[in-house]
């Protein structure tokens, strides 16, 4: 996922300093991208922020990384509600940064757009993926935040489960170059992040103590959006922003039909793993047996059009 929040989607006593709960060891550079790993993240959080929140963090970061594989290097950055507590550990990103790439920019990371001051006030998640041309270390990190939704929702565990996917989604692309990895997952939100909501969503109702039919429960909710789905657009044409949530909701249901069109496995597994020496188009041509083209015109024309209760059909029982 880029830089961005996703939304629609127990303060402790605010401590002196930030601290990181795993700490970082720097070692030299080996580029294992893409490879399962036995390495756990780094768990950071703020001063304010409770181990009961950390704990429930690393609790969903295993249930993700045991359905889908465990990759890295993977950073989590937990994110209180104290501004003063997040400006401090800002500052220990920065440093985090620099210690782990001697030639990153540390003035720029201290201007970078969305802080963590911003995620102290407006709440949210996050996934930057850094892996690039300019910097030597390559890895992720994700940012949660004690709002929107906040630890003690239902919400936060399917957001976790949302991010890690991400994980999964870049860890299965090797380039460094910034046009071939955005080529890759896309650049508008329909198909990265609607397999993202889509994932998290089903590995979610798949866990025990979860109430029966609450993937269906989720997924009728997302076609709300479908009153915002203007004649004549493609949900692959709509940007990140004020209409996005309508990429993450249509296209959460566009994953699921692309499943039932072929299956789990075929989606998860076989199209990941041939991304980096096909492409997305020659990937998706290849397993799912149509172009993307082909199969969102069928997805407009046809499957849109259906009774709730015939699209609910394709969900998995559950």
């Amino acid at each position: 996922m880029k830089q961005i929040t996703f939304g629609i989607l127990c303060i402790a006593m605010v401590l002196s300093v930030i601290f990181p709960l795993e700490a970082a060891r720097p070692e030299k550079e080996r580029d294992d991208w893409g490879k399962i790993t036995k390495a756990k993240p780094e768990f950071y959080a703020a001063g304010d922020v409770p181990n009961s929140h950390v704990q429930l963090t690393k609790e969903w970061y295993e249930i993700a990384a045991a359905a889908w594989g465990n990759y890295g290097p993977l950073e989590f950055w937990i994110v209180g509600s104290d501004v003063e507590a997040a400006r401090r550990m800002d500052k220990e990103y920065c440093s985090v940064r620099k210690s782990k790439d001697a030639g990153y920019d540390v003035s720029a990371c201290a201007k970078r757009d969305y802080n963590f001051v911003k995620y102290a006030t407006e709440g949210n998640a996050g996934l930057n993926t850094q892996r690039n041309e300019h910097n030597n270390w390559s890895g992720f990190i994700v940012t949660m935040a004690s709002r929107n939704p906040g630890p003690h929702e239902e919400d936060y565990k399917t957001v976790t489960l949302h991010e890690y996917f991400h994980v999964y989604q870049h860890a299965h692309i090797f380039s460094r170059k910034h046009a071939e990895r955005e080529s890759r997952t896309q650049t508008n939100p329909w198909w990265i992040e609607g397999g993202a909501e889509y994932m998290a969503q089903l590995l979610y109702s798949r866990q025990e103590g979860v109430r029966e039919g609450y993937l269906n429960e989720k997924m009728e909710r997302k076609l709300r959006a479908l009153s915002d789905l203007e004649a004549g657009v493609s949900i692959r044409d709509i940007p990140y922003g004020e209409r996005g949530h309508v990429g993450y909701s249509l296209g959460a249901w566009f994953v699921a039909y692309v499943i039932h069109k072929s299956d789990e496995h075929t989606y998860l597994v076989k199209f990941h793993k041939d991304l980096n020496k096909l492409g997305f188009e020659g990937s998706f041509l290849k397993h799912f047996g149509a172009s993307s083209d082909d199969l969102l015109k069928e997805f407009h024309e046809e499957f849109l059009k259906r009774s709730l209760p015939e699209m609910l059909k394709i969900l998995p029982p559950g």
